[in-house]
Order: C-alpha cells, then structure tokens, then sequence
C-alpha cells in the first residue's frame, strides 16, 4: 500500500513556474517541476498577444459561437495555428485538454466498432470511451504482444480504434504506434492518441509521438496547448470531417468556448514554435544530456525522446529523503505519485527549455549527494 504523507510544498506560497525559475515563499529556486516544456510563458510574443486581447475588451469567455453560426477571430485564429502546425486541414479549440477525449471518439465514431485502449491511458481516455457506450477492452501497457491477443480476439469485421497517450505523463515513456499501426491493418484499425505531453516536444517538428513513428495517416490526434506551448485549452486536429464531429459531440457543444486571451495566446505560441523548429531538437538534447549525467552516478533512467526525466530509488521514503534534500539546496523536483508512478512514486524531472548544462549538472550533483 503506498505510504502518505503531506506533500512537501504544503502551506508554501508559489509564483511562476513553468521555467528553470521557481518562487517558493519569495525565494528563487532551480525548478523542475511543471509541463511547459518549452518555456514560453515569458515571451514577449506570448505576453504582447494576450495584452491585444485585452486592449481590445473581449472579455473573458465566449460561449456556443460556432454553435449557432457565428465566427470569432480568436478562436478562428488558433484554429488555423493549429492546423498549420499539425500539418491537418483543420482543427477546433477545446476550452480544457480534459476534453481530448471527448473529441478524438466523436470524430472517429464511424470509423471503429471497439475500444481497445491502454491499460494507463489518461483518465479523459477512460471517462471518455465509456460514454460511447461501445465495447471497451483494456491492454498491457505499452505491450504490442498483449495487444495482438486482443485484436485476435474481436469479431469478424470489428474494426478497432486503439487508444492510448503519446507519451506517458509520468515516465515520458512512448507507445510503440509503429508496431500497433501494423498489427490493426488488416483489420481497418485507426489509433486516437492524446499528445499532450509529446505534442511540441516529440518529433522532427513536434507534431508528437505520430510524427516520430510515422502514422499521422491513420490516427486521430487532441493535444493540450497547457504543456510544451504554455498557454491554456486544446485542440484535436484532423479533417474537416473529423472536425465537425468533434465540434458537434455533446461536450464541445454544451461547453463554454474558453477565453478569448487563452486562444489568443494559444495562436502565438503554436505560430512561434512552428517558426523555430529547431527548440523542439534543442530542448530534446538537454533532456538526453541529464539522462546521461544520471545514468553516470549509477540511476537507472529511462530512454525517451521527450523532455521528461525519471527515475526510482528505494521505497517512497527514500524518494522523499531526495526531495527534501534538493529542495533544502534550492532545488524543487516532483516526487510523483501520478499515473503508473508505482507504491514508491517517482522522482519526475522536467526538462525546460531555457534549461541551461549548468543548471542540470547542478541537479545532478545535488541528487548524488543526496543517494
């Protein structure tokens, strides 16, 4: 059973985040914490695009445009950012990555007849595929052979959508779509995959985990805009037919659009990352520079291609002893209790990037000291 105890951060008062820089009651500390991959809350072109929004007095929501004919430039704008970006014709903004579920079932709905979804999948997977009311079959995480043993086991004629994350929040570890996109071929089998923690950080230009094993053909793609693009909402990207599903499910259509600024500042960020490709590859290597310094003092990390850095040593007390240790030196690290973290948790690093090799050779020495 796993321990509890109060989280380390409790009664502590927090400014920022989301960057190598963490205000924890007023005092700056090296920061590791977080999903905003690619630190880019403090850029002037994220700032400046939610002050326009502001000047301009569109309030703070929107509520059923779309729904009833109307067109709003900010949310027309992120849509269009997005679509570029992923490379689809088109693509509509979800007000919380929560509802990439929601979104990736309504727009596949004709093309599958079965779920067979990932056994740690995200919890908007799970909420999300019971209420299709459609056949749900749960398989070994990250397991190819388990998944073929479901596969084997459908009907004639079942067409299956395979569900799962780009990568998994907590180890960053990836599914191998490749294997799966050829196991459900014979079978007219499609993927939905939620990219959030992949999407902007995975592949030659952070298209996620699809671009990385070349399936985009066959996969209903959501991602959340709250994690590598830093700014609030999501989006599910695919054909214009797709899209219209997506927009017209229940709860898209019976939800407030989001804000206007949080859409605004979504369009910039999707248009900066888009504009320099080469953040994705840089952030990458800082990730895999870390990896190696703690492979070198004896932790067993796993390999990734995202931003995120993990590992376990000893049981959850250990786990925290490291913790609190960093933190006594001005270091904060999650110790994650998240999905698949396991009875001890993990240590979870995130990789920045305005991460700098002194900043993470500094972790390093300080999780040394700490063993």
């Amino acid at each position: 059973m796993q321990e509890t105890k109060t989280q380390l951060l409790e009664g502590h008062e927090l400014r920022g985040g989301g960057t190598s820089e963490l205000l924890i009651d007023g005092k700056k500390f090296l920061n590791f914490s977080g999903c905003n991959y690619l630190a880019l809350t403090n850029h002037a072109e994220l700032r400046d695009a939610a002050q326009r929004a502001l000047d301009e007095g569109v309030g703070f929501s929107r509520y059923l445009v779309h729904a009833y004919g109307g067109n709003d430039p900010y949310f027309d704008a992120v849509e269009q950012e997005a679509a570029a970006f992923f490379g689809t014709e088109a693509a509509v903004y979800l007000p919380s990555g929560y509802m990439i579920g929601a979104a990736g079932f309504a727009a596949a709905a004709p093309e599958f007849d079965v779920i067979l979804l990932d056994e740690t999948a995200h919890w908007c997977l799970v909420d999300a595929a019971k209420l299709t009311e459609k056949p749900i079959r749960f398989f070994a995480h990250r397991s190819s052979t388990a998944l073929a043993e479901k596969i084997e086991q459908l009907a004639p004629g079942q067409r299956p959508l395979v569900v799962t994350d780009g990568a998994f929040a907590t180890l960053g570890a990836l599914p191998p779509l490749d294997e799966y996109a050829a196991l459900i071929e014979p079978c007219n089998g499609k993927l939905l995959i939620d990219e959030s923690h992949s999407g902007g950080v995975v592949g030659e230009t952070g298209r996620g985990t699809v671009q990385h094993f070349g399936v985009e053909d066959i996969a209903h793609v959501g991602v959340t805009l709250s994690k590598a693009f830093c700014g609030q909402g999501a989006v599910y990207v695919g054909s214009l037919e797709c899209v219209e599903r997506a927009r017209a499910c229940k709860p898209v259509r019976g939800s407030n659009s989001g804000t206007p600024i949080s859409a605004n500042v979504c369009a910039a960020a999707l248009k900066f990352v888009r504009s320099n490709p080469s953040l994705c590859s840089e952030l990458r290597g800082l990730a895999e520079y870390l990896r190696a310094r703690l492979r070198e003092i004896g932790l067993d990390v796993p390999g990734t291609p995202t931003s995120i850095v993990a590992f376990s040593h000893g049981d959850f007390s250990d786990m925290r002893a490291i913790q609190e240790s960093l933190f006594k030196d001005g270091i904060y690290v999650l110790h994650s209790n998240y999905i698949a973290s396991g009875p001890g948790g993990v240590i979870r690093l995130s990789v920045f990037a305005d991460h700098t090799t002194s900043h993470l050779d500094r972790v390093v020495q300080a999780i040394q000291a700490a063993l």
